[in-house]
């Protein structure tokens, strides 16, 4: 029940100090619309953000990620999407988030949040715990009349929407069921209302000094385990804000002093802050984005462009099987020859579903040389088939790949990122132009894909 719980210390820091922008590298790396971009933010996306795709050969790619981003965040900002209150809320969610990772010890928050479950989990469960969903229209203590019977009425329409099917989701989006609350802990009115439901039922709507709700009870429990517990027991030490027992005291007296230096926490929102804007483009310009390619077009585009696909190392096409002797391999062989490739691993179960006597195991795909054991033996000759007691004897079935790629299914995914990259130059180069860009080529050459931070 995480909405009852205000997270009030670590939300209610609604700015960084301008201090956790110091220290580190402010080598420019590029500028957008005059605004400087600097190598250590990108080394920081890299690392955090685009690890997989940061080898040495394809920084560029990174590259041309981390710039889409900026210029799509950056145009949603110049219409002024980042002062909406929902976005400024969001960022407020996040910036708590964040200032926690840093300022608390996260070994000493565990066993705290663990000597509290033991400590307290009899008196907590001395009423059970539930998992509830509400649906809730706030309302002032000081609220007219007027506003009472408006709240009442909008509220009798959702229940009557409720009883004829529609979703309790519906009026729910941000669903709790996942934590588990005691029931000593809750309001008064809400304990009333629960007291007289059964699973999946919902109740009459009704006041509280919160406003006006409709609660649903979805699971009860007499006693839940410290897992259960934990995300109840997480809230209660977040509420504790400046008195939680696991801060750490010399980083808190820092970063209220202004003196806190930690680039990383001011970085990590920024580039949430630009992911979230640039979803934001996203939807805006769904038309003019890029689209999934279809396997004609992919096709195309392989052939067009085949040279760039070829390997450095040979690879194995097909399929490693294993099973109990030659005999058996000869006759599943017999067997996967009548079919495609990549309908040998259903074939083969099938095979085995119909006939007890078989037993045997197949991995199909696509093998460098290095990378499985077995095709490294048999088809490159090298290295020492592993011993496999249940099932001792293994063949392959398919070919070598010594030049390159047969076909754009074996280069799939790298195929597919690159057509899509093809499809946002244009994009890109129009934001570039309108923001007029400039990139230090110098610098960017000098990157480190391990990051900072």
């Amino acid at each position: 029940m995480t909405r009852f719980i205000k997270r009030l210390f670590w939300l209610s820091c609604l700015c960084l100090p301008g201090s956790l922008l110091a220290a580190g590298s402010t080598e420019v790396l590029l500028r957008i619309g005059g605004k400087d971009i600097t190598k250590q933010e990108f080394e920081f996306y890299c690392k955090h953000y685009a690890a997989e795709n940061c080898r040495k050969e394809s920084v560029r790619n990174a590259f041309d990620d981390f710039l889409f981003q900026k210029l799509k965040s950056a145009d949603m900002r110049r219409t002024g999407c980042d002062t909406l209150p929902a976005f400024r809320q969001y960022c407020k969610v996040m910036q708590g988030e964040l200032l926690k990772s840093v300022m608390l010890d996260k070994e000493q928050e565990e066993q705290i949040c663990r000597d509290l479950y033991r400590q307290s989990v009899e008196r907590l469960s001395k009423s059970g715990w539930v998992k509830i969903e509400q649906i809730t229209i706030r309302l002032a203590q000081n609220a007219t009349k007027q506003e009472e019977y408006a709240a009442r009425n909008r509220m009798d329409s959702i229940y009557t929407a409720l009883k004829q099917g529609t979703p309790f989701a519906a009026f729910s989006p941000q669903k709790e069921e996942d934590t588990w609350v005691p029931v000593v802990e809750l309001l008064q009115e809400f304990t009333d209302r629960i007291a007289s439901l059964s699973k999946g039922a919902f109740s009459e709507p009704f006041f509280s000094p919160l406003g006006i709700h409709i609660v649903k009870l979805t699971d009860t429990k007499p006693c839940i385990s410290y897992e259960e517990a934990r995300p109840y027991l997480m809230a209660y030490l977040d509420r504790l804000g400046a008195e939680h027992p696991a801060l750490k005291r010399d980083v808190f007296a820092r970063w209220t002093e202004g003196v806190l230096n930690d680039n990383g926490v001011q970085m990590r929102l920024e580039t949430e802050e630009d992911a979230l804007l640039a979803s934001f483009w996203d939807q805006q310009h769904r038309e003019a984005s890029p689209r999934e390619a279809t396997p004609e077009e992919l096709e195309r585009y392989f052939k067009q462009n085949k040279n760039q696909y070829a390997w450095e190392l040979p690879h194995f096409k097909g399929a490693v099987i294993r099973c109990v002797n030659k005999k058996m391999a000869s006759r599943i062989k017999k067997y996967l020859k009548k079919l495609p490739v990549g309908q040998w691993k259903e074939g083969l179960h099938k095979l085995m579903a119909a006939d007890s006597t078989v037993n045997a195991s197949i991995e199909v795909g696509l093998f460098q040389i290095g990378k499985n054991a077995c095709v490294d033996k048999l088809a490159f000759k090298c290295g020492r088939l592993p011993e496999n007691d249940k099932l001792p004897y293994t063949f392959l079935m398919g070919k070598k790949l010594k030049k390159g790629p047969e076909d754009y299914t074996d280069v799939y995914e790298v195929l597919r990122n690159d057509y899509r990259r093809e499809q946002e130059k244009r994009l890109l180069a129009s934001l570039m132009q309108h923001f007029g860009v400039e990139i230090k080529q110098d610098v960017l050459k000098t990157v480190n894909c391990c990051g900072s931070n």
